[in-house]
């Protein structure tokens, strides 16, 4: 049995980094003042859909305030967010939600270079051909 060399800690990193390089800013939020540092929120849960994981449409850069909400609010608000202003990719997300990606250290390796190099549009393509789109 061989085991992986690239922990997985290090490709969440790399693609959270590319994240908010690309989005620089609190992007989906309430009318509320933004506050604390930006991290990376997934719409759907890294636990609840790994294979969205580092699927750059599930990923938003948040303001830590606003990223808590998202996860604690039963309104809907993030989901109303994607589908005014991402409804294609909220239907394939709902639809690829519950599939599964092995993630060897080839594919880990591929995904932290395209982060590292800003190619969350090519990330975007390695996933969706991992799930055989």
């Amino acid at each position: 049995m061989s085991h992986s060399m690239i922990p997985m800690k290090k490709v969440q990193q790399a693609f959270s980094h590319a994240v908010l390089r690309r989005d620089c800013r609190c992007v989906a939020r309430s009318f509320e003042p933004c506050g604390g540092s930006l991290e990376c929120s997934h719409f759907f849960t890294q636990g609840s859909s790994p294979a969205l994981m580092f699927y750059p449409a599930n990923a938003r850069a948040q303001c830590r305030r606003h990223h808590w909400e998202h996860h604690c609010r039963k309104d809907g608000f993030y989901r109303r967010w994607l589908e005014m202003n991402d409804p294609e990719e909220l239907e394939w997300m709902e639809r690829a939600r519950s599939r599964f990606i092995r993630y060897t250290d080839d594919l880990k390796s591929r995904i932290i270079e395209l982060c590292e190099d800003d190619r969350l549009d090519l990330v975007a393509e390695l996933v969706r051909k991992e799930l055989g789109e």
